[in-house]
């Protein structure tokens, strides 16, 4: 799967509504429609042929990110959605509504941008 034409083509993807509205009160938010069809994409963990490190995140992975990963994603507002390797991972930033990639192990945030593209 190419996740380029995945992301161009977002308007078609449907939105898994009850792992949204999960999501939704679990961070306190509403998510913008954009970020309901990303991480609404797959229930399982994806593999994408045009990024050979770049793993989407499956929905268990993404509810149960603070707990596994040791890191409070919930407070700090950031929903992780992409494994990018070396502990980095792709968040939408829920307070700033801005992408951003964040480090689990040193727990900080780097690069922000309004366009997920950007960073594929």
């Amino acid at each position: 799967m190419k996740l380029k034409e995945k992301l161009l083509n977002l308007e078609g993807a449907l939105i898994n509504n009850d792992f949204v509205t999960q999501l939704e009160k679990m961070y306190s938010t509403t998510l913008p429609e954009e970020v309901k069809r990303v991480v609404s994409l797959s229930d399982k963990t994806i593999s994408y042929d045009d990024f050979s490190l770049l793993r989407g995140l499956s929905h268990a992975e993404i509810r149960d990110a603070s707990a596994d990963m040791a890191v409070d994603f919930i407070s700090q507002g950031i929903l992780p959605v992409f494994d990018v390797g070396d502990n980095d991972y792709i968040v939408y930033d829920t307070k700033e509504q801005t992408w951003s990639k964040y480090n689990i192990v040193d727990e900080i945030k780097f690069s922000k941008t309004q366009d997920l593209t950007e960073y594929l």
